[in-house]
């Protein structure tokens, strides 16, 4: 049987997707960080990722949501095109990051380094779906071979560096929150 949402689990998942937004908020300022058409080094996804696997997958997932919804009310995430485009950009992401934790251990390996790894993954894909239908070069039409190797190439250098940021620093956050409290329900 599951355990109904606690208020604990309301405030920390609220926390979380405050933390994301901060993080956000942050990055954007940070001009090294910001690819030229869009995209950066997201530090937001890493409290997303710690979310799942202290809280769960499920409640990390709506901590994505969360992350996603405010961010987009406070005019974080405007880049519109169709509603098809925006939940490739934005809300597939944000909802793939909160998942992190419902990936098995893999033999001897925690799910935190498969769930980082294979979520940020996921990511990538929706973002270079989103490139290639979307945002394809000038000249290229979308859908075409020069719109996937462009959009392959653009999003994989901004989310390979995320990835590795997030393994780092959620892998170093979550092993050492784990051991000071010992409720994180994600981790396998």
């Amino acid at each position: 049987m599951e355990k109904k949402l606690s208020v604990r689990d309301l405030v920390l998942m609220a926390f979380y997707a405050a933390l994301a937004l901060v993080l956000d908020y942050v990055s954007a300022m940070i001009p090294f960080l910001q690819m030229p058409q869009g995209g950066s080094i997201n530090l937001a996804v890493i409290p997303v990722f710690v979310a799942s696997y202290h809280l769960g997958w499920k409640k990390g997932a709506v901590t994505g949501i969360l992350w996603w919804l405010i961010g987009f009310l406070m005019g974080l995430n405007n880049w519109f095109v169709d509603p098809f485009q925006y939940a490739l950009d934005y809300v597939i992401p944000a909802v793939i990051c909160g998942l992190a934790a419902c990936l098995p251990k893999i033999g001897k390996v925690s799910n935190l380094y498969s769930g980082v790894i294979v979520m940020m993954i996921f990511k990538f894909l929706s973002h270079v779906l989103a490139g290639v239908y979307y945002w394809p070069p000038e000249g290229a039409a979308r859908g075409s071979w020069p719109a996937w190797t462009y959009s392959l190439g653009y999003n994989l250098w901004y989310n390979l560096a995320t990835l590795v940021v997030a393994l780092v620093l959620v892998t170093l956050l979550v092993k050492k929150l784990s051991t000071i409290r010992n409720d994180f329900v994600g981790l396998k």
